[in-house]
């Protein structure tokens, strides 16, 4: 397992600051506390990312669709 500090991160359930790091396991991302061992998943995006057509493309034109 590869861990990754995230400088300047506080942990939301101890308060301590550069304890937090990022790790992967089974497709997910985890963050997880050093000092006091609290977890989190970052969760994953369920929709795709559409692209403007071409013609919209070209022309600089972007969409602001509602969130669903």
């Amino acid at each position: 397992m590869k861990k990754q500090f995230i400088a300047g991160a506080k942990c939301p359930q101890c308060g301590l600051e550069d304890k937090i790091y990022i790790f992967h396991q089974d497709g997910d991302d985890i963050a997880r506390c050093n000092a006091c061992g609290y977890q989190s998943i970052r969760p994953k995006d369920t929709d795709p990312v559409t692209h403007p057509d071409e013609e919209q493309a070209a022309l600089g034109v972007v969409k602001i669709l509602p969130k669903t």
